[in-house]
């Protein structure tokens, strides 16, 4: 009998939610960044994250921002295993509220902050009809058990996820001279993520058209094997006083010829063999303690088969998660902003340091997915209780111009980069090849003293290996458009007003299965589409 092996992949530890920034990493953090796509020499409130160096430009008093952004993403994935009954697989993320607040409180040369916002994450993607990653271990039965009669299969298979990471940042920044200041500050970053799913009802169909729950037919199939395995080992040892009568060396027909059997055991002895699937040439030309041989393999085999389709039936049984994954971790930041030119240059220089952090799983017990099995018998889970994850938040350094072309007329320009690289991701080494970058271009244009329009381009350019990319979590190059305006109410009063749409390069990724004890191949299409809407509220309280 062929071996059968199934396996489950494990899902990866964090779900993919960041929108624009590093792998992790939101830059996404104002309405006007929505309508322009570049802040790194903000000198406005939301300067509190882009630039906080640069606060010390604002007025005196109090400055309060409050924006919110809703985001929607469809991820699609489309894999060409060729067991699999769907090639096609579509999640739908969305982040409705999304908020960012600032505080600044400008005083002489220094300027108080603090700001709340989703520096990582921020919404749900729910996948209705799971993950190939998910149904290939279950399509590629079809493959394993092709011998046994099974044709088909089917299950209901579902997941979702969710990922924050909330960021509490506060800082002082500090005018040194009319063209240079400096910040110095910090975040706290409170993570949580959740995956719940289920795999259920997986079903077989047989070849004479009936269908069966898959765990119990691996389960009375097992039951077969066993039983057999026995029996085989049984007729092995019945050989044995032949062997010691020394008739060992004979073939059975030449043992029959001799006396030492009857013929109608000699052809019993070789009919078990022959009923195992070895053909009866080679089975007449077997001596006898190669016979006994052959049926100690073929029990040992059988033995093997039936624990792993014991241990298939446990694995195809309804499987469920319910995890919640919990972590904290703290960013220092520093920044500089120069002004240049008679305040016609700003520049802003900001350097995030990376955020050390772990998430520990809760998970009640039998919400974990099983997986395997340990050596000693006991269950193996995806998503076990206790369990550690490293999520480090890969350090970033950013640095962006606004230049004033004219009375009406600023150019805004920005540059950054994420050191993926320098975190304890499992297998970094393998899975990042360079910094992740973003390159950025905005203009804004005021068409009078309360009323401006915006546009802007963001370049982002990922920079992982295709080791990286799964169906949990995948980071594709992209081309951002945004557009917008804002208009000032009053001397106290600014509403911001925005919108984005980023492009995706798509990219194919190969991989490969085990069915029968060989690798079969298949690639993985991953692409997205990203669009989102916000408004927001600038409130100066100055003297």
């Amino acid at each position: 009998m062929r071996k059968i092996t199934i396996a489950f992949l494990s899902l990866m530890m964090a779900f993919n939610l960041s929108y624009a920034g590093g792998l992790v990493t939101n830059t996404n953090q104002s309405t006007a960044w929505a309508r322009l796509l570049v802040r790194d020499a903000s000198t406005d409130i939301d300067a509190v994250y882009f630039n906080p160096a640069g606060l010390t430009k604002l007025k005196e008093g109090f400055h309060i921002s409050i924006n919110n952004q809703s985001i929607f993403q469809t991820q699609y994935i489309t894999n060409s295993f060729p067991y699999l009954n769907n090639k096609d697989y579509e999640g739908t993320v969305s982040a409705p509220l999304f908020p960012s607040i600032y505080f600044a409180y400008k005083t002489g040369r220094f300027a108080f902050s603090l700001g709340f916002n989703p520096v990582g994450g921020g919404g749900g993607a729910e996948f209705a009809k799971g993950l190939p990653a998910i149904e290939i271990p279950i399509s590629s039965l079809v493959g394993n058990l092709e011998d046994l009669g099974v044709r088909g299969y089917s299950a209901d298979i579902y997941f979702t996820g969710t990922s924050v990471y909330w960021g509490l940042q506060a800082g002082v920044s500090y005018e040194l001279n009319d063209y240079i200041s400096f910040y110095l500050g910090g975040r706290y970053v409170m993570a949580k993520n959740t995956y719940q799913g289920h795999v259920k009802d997986v079903t077989l169909n047989l070849a004479d058209g009936s269908s069966i729950r898959a765990d119990k037919f691996m389960k009375d199939t097992g039951d077969q094997a066993e039983l057999s395995s026995q029996a085989t080992q049984s007729a092995g040892d019945g050989i044995q006083p032949l062997i010691d009568n020394g008739a060992g060396d004979l073939t059975f027909d030449q043992a029959a010829d001799a006396g030492i059997i009857t013929e109608e055991q000699a052809e019993a002895m070789k009919g078990g063999l022959i009923q195992l699937g070895y053909p009866p040439e080679y089975v007449a030309s077997l001596s006898i303690s190669d016979a006994q041989a052959t049926y100690y393999s073929a029990a040992s085999e059988l033995a093997e088969a039936a624990q792993e389709l014991h241990a298939g039936a446990l694995l195809m049984a309804d499987q469920e998660a319910d995890v919640t994954q919990t972590g904290n971790g703290i960013t220092p930041i520093i920044g500089a902003n120069l002004t240049l030119f008679n305040d016609k240059v700003n520049v802003g220089i900001k350097y995030e340091f990376k955020t050390k952090m772990d998430l520990t799983n809760s998970t009640p017990e039998g919400k974990g997915f099983v997986i395997g099995f340990n050596p000693d018998g006991t269950k193996k889970e995806m998503f076990p209780d206790g369990a550690v994850t490293n999520a480090d938040i890969p350090a970033m350094f950013s640095i962006g111009a606004k230049i004033d072309l004219s009375n009406s007329l600023t150019l805004h320009t920005g540059f950054h980069t994420y050191f993926d690289g320098n975190t304890d991701w499992t297998d970094v080494d393998e899975k990042i090849d360079h910094n992740f970058t973003e390159y950025a271009l905005g203009l804004e244009y005021n068409i009078n003293d309360n009323f401006l329009i915006s546009g802007g381009y963001l370049l982002a350019k990922t920079g992982v290996t295709d080791a990286y990319q799964s169906d949990f979590g995948f980071s594709l190059t992209t081309n951002t458009l945004g557009f917008g305006g804002a208009y000032k109410i009053n001397d106290k009063f600014t509403v911001q007003m925005g919108g984005y749409y980023v492009m995706y390069n798509s990219q194919s990724v190969s991989g490969s299965a085990e069915v029968k004890g060989s690798a079969v191949g298949y690639t993985s299409d991953y692409l997205k589409k990203t669009y989102g809407i916000s408004i927001g509220l600038d409130i100066a309280l100055g003297k």
